[in-house]
């Protein structure tokens, strides 16, 4: 009761002035007046307010809108008094609701949403109409600037709309730990309604820098931008919303043995740590003597405990420090550089209690208990490349090397799971964007890519880089040659340099130089690939995906050092590579030249570290080296547009696929997106019909290209399945 009278003095304080500006409607008749004034103006701006963040299961508490020409107004429906939990009176009844906002569906009315996917999912579980989103500002968002730092809705209309001044009355923290059912409407109004409005004066601000013609989309180069916007963001909205909703069955059964299994392989796990500490047993004692009292050892020692695992690795084995910058460190990436069979031990004993905590115990959990399916939420742009994200559960991060796992999702009874990914979806955009004629021809000709590199770089026939040979035998040497070209040419796609490709395929530097250059020789429209690519980020800020969608690398033009005078000393923990925000001073351009020269001979981060140090504690000043930064901008130029335009691809795939009326007739859903690959399910009596129009579908989104695109099709039972034969 003390944070609602909180909730309510900040709100009134911060936001009663707005209080004659805003409108509760809680009677139809009301509503349908300021409908007729949305159909009128084509447009409203709508908000919802929820108890929670599941559409599917969690109650929509109200819902604001705004058209131009009105007031905004919020709509209460789930309103509960905070002191008996009961509903409370005078809100709009939800079958009043629903049949003026199906008046604005019906009407064509244009909706305006920030979050469109998630307002549409309330609307349609909690209200029951399913309304078609026009514009998302969180989508737009993304396409005008990926490397937004804060992407919400009134950060940005802070920063754009309010040009940074003033308040953006973000009061989210305020209504932390309570559900908004529980704020009183005469309060609550207040807070829903401003939402509205800004979602519209934020899509005002950004539509012109998404409309084709306008002086702001021309100036900022951003009509490819709009395109990739109009034609496949936006579209695809109602169709990533529809995929989940459909979910994907968890086979519980399964879920539960699987658990059991692995909650056994844990406990044996642990068993063998106990067992492998015995042979350190005379140590363990000694140490535990020495400390007395004040050992921190349990007994058993703790297998989960990172500070009992130091003291053994460190203090009675007495292994050497692999990382200087955490000597006694117990993560991964350390405990698998120290060979010993403990080591092991411990890390496989991580690894099975990371799938059980992440994925296998969750998921049961995670499932709907009414649809008895796992229903996750997918982000169209959840990387700054416009590929998908998932989370709860992050679908596309389940080990795919691990097919127990994957095994738990299984189709509905009488359907089955049609897969279909891109056979080199990445390798056959890079030779389009490259327009190597060897590249280019190589699929033309249906060959592989990596097989065709492979002999050109190594100087023999396609034949003797292939796997097999002709007689079915094992081709060993054919098969490295094919591993190390796939290495180089995905090297470069990812912006990986020599050294590290060397290390990935455990061969000399010199070797990986000498193949890489005779790849670069005799595929030229690769390393023009990478000229062009880095000469637009530098030149322009960004590169683009074929289809037009932008990755703004804007650290590609830092400077690679920067120099200021402080009084560093003073400065107590100062981390040079993070700690920027200091009085700045024209340094010396001697100094800067001869720091300049010292970190260019740098060998490695720790000698540069060292020499920052040196600046700082001789000379008083601060280096601020860029270089990673920059590094990494120039491996992404590449990669972008690669990855970018195979993002692009499979939303077009996704496209095609959910407006197929044929597909849907068929009974096909779709299910997941996982990066090159699509997972649908379909009943089994049109798996033959369904799984080709599938196909053809995804093969299409790729009819702009210059090669042809190529899938494969697999009809299993469930994720990662026995395969299903089609009669």
């Amino acid at each position: 009761m003390g944070q609602i009278s909180t909730i309510t003095a900040l709100v009134n304080q911060n936001l009663g002035q707005y209080e004659n500006d805003y409108l509760v409607i809680r009677d139809e008749e009301a509503l349908a007046k300021y409908v007729d004034a949305c159909i009128d103006n084509g447009e409203v701006a709508i908000d919802t307010e929820t108890t929670g963040l599941d559409p599917m299961r969690d109650d929509i508490v109200g819902f604001s809108l705004y058209t131009p020409g009105q007031k905004a107004v919020y709509v209460p429906l789930h309103h509960k008094s905070y002191i008996t939990l009961e509903e409370a009176n005078n809100q709009m009844p939800v079958e009043g609701a629903k049949a003026q906002l199906q008046r604005l569906e019906d009407n064509k009315v244009k909706f305006i949403l920030f979050n469109a996917k998630f307002d549409a999912r309330v609307i349609w579980h909690q209200v029951g109409v399913k309304i078609t989103p026009y514009y998302c500002g969180f989508i737009a968002s993304r396409m005008l600037n990926e490397n937004e730092p804060e992407a919400n809705l009134k950060a940005l209309y802070k920063k754009y709309v309010m040009k940074g001044e003033g308040d953006a009355f973000r009061f989210d923290s305020l209504f932390k730990g309570i559900s908004f059912a529980l704020v009183p409407v005469n309060v609550g109004y207040i807070y829903a309604a401003h939402d509205a409005i800004i979602t519209y004066e934020l899509f005002k601000f950004q539509l012109p820098f998404l409309t084709p013609g306008t002086v702001e989309c021309k100036e900022q180069s951003l009509e490819k931008v709009s395109k990739v916007f109009w034609d496949i963001e936006m579209p695809l909205v109602p169709y990533v919303a529809e995929m989940e909703d459909n979910g994907v069955a968890l086979d519980y059964e399964y879920a539960y043995k699987l658990s059991e299994e692995y909650h056994k392989k844990l406990d044996d796990k642990e068993a063998e740590f106990v067992a492998l500490t015995c042979s350190y047993e005379k140590q363990i004692q000694a140490y535990r003597d020495k400390q007395g009292y004040a050992c921190k050892l349990s007994e058993p020692i703790n297998i989960s405990s990172p500070t009992q695992i130091a003291i053994l690795f460190y203090d009675i084995i007495g292994v050497e420090a692999v990382d200087k910058k955490n000597p006694r460190g117990t993560a991964e990436e350390i405990m698998s550089k120290i060979d010993i069979p403990l080591a092991k031990c411990l890390l496989e004993y991580r690894g099975i209690k990371k799938l059980l905590s992440t994925y296998i115990d969750k998921m049961p959990n995670i499932a709907n208990p009414k649809t008895k399916r796992v229903h996750a939420n997918f982000n169209q742009n959840g990387t700054d490349t416009g590929r998908f994200s998932s989370s709860e559960p992050n679908m596309q991060n389940i080990p795919s090397h691990n097919k127990d796992i994957r095994k738990m999702f299984m189709a509905t009874e009488g359907y089955a799971m049609i897969s279909s990914d891109y056979s080199a979806q990445e390798p056959r955009l890079m030779a389009h964007l490259s327009q190597d004629k060897q590249m280019i021809q190589a699929y033309l000709d249906g060959k592989d890519l990596y097989v065709e590199i492979a002999a050109i770089a190594f100087d023999t026939t396609y034949d003797e880089c292939l796997e097999f040979r002709a007689d079915g035998s094992k081709n060993p040497e054919g098969k490295e040659r094919r591993s190390i070209a796939k290495a180089i040419v995905l090297g470069v796609a990812y912006g990986k340099g020599i050294p590290a490709i060397a290390k990935d395929l455990n061969i000399s530097v010199e070797k990986a130089q000498k193949i890489y250059d005779r790849i670069m020789k005799e595929f030229p429209g690769l390393k023009k690939l990478m000229e062009e690519s880095e000469k637009s980020a530098r030149e322009r800020g960004y590169v683009e995906t074929f289809w037009g969608r932008k990755r703004r690398l804007p650290n590609i033009n830092l400077e690679p050092y920067v120099f200021m005078y402080t009084d560093a000393k003073k400065v107590e923990n100062f981390d040079p590579f993070f700690d920027t925000d200091m009085t700045q001073v024209e340094v010396d351009p001697q100094m800067v030249r001869l720091y300049t020269s010292k970190m260019n001979k740098a060998r490695g981060q720790d000698e540069r570290k060292r020499i920052i140090w040196q600046a700082k504690e001789r000379e008083g000043i601060l280096i601020i080296d860029n270089t990673g930064k920059i590094a990494e901008a120039v491996r992404q130029c590449v990669n972008s547009r690669v990855q970018g335009s195979a993002a692009d691809q499979t939303k077009i795939a996704m496209l095609l696929i959910g407006r197929n009326t044929r597909l849907r007739e068929l009974g096909f859903r779709l299910l997941l997106p996982v990066h090159d690959e699509l997972i649908g399910e379909c009943p089994i009596e049109n798996l033959e019909e369904a799984s080709e129009l599938f196909r053809s579908l995804m093969i299409a989104a790729a009819k702009e290209l210059s090669i042809p695109s190529k899938c494969d099709i697999e009809i299993t039972d469930r994720w990662y399945g026995e395969e299903i034969k089609i009669v």
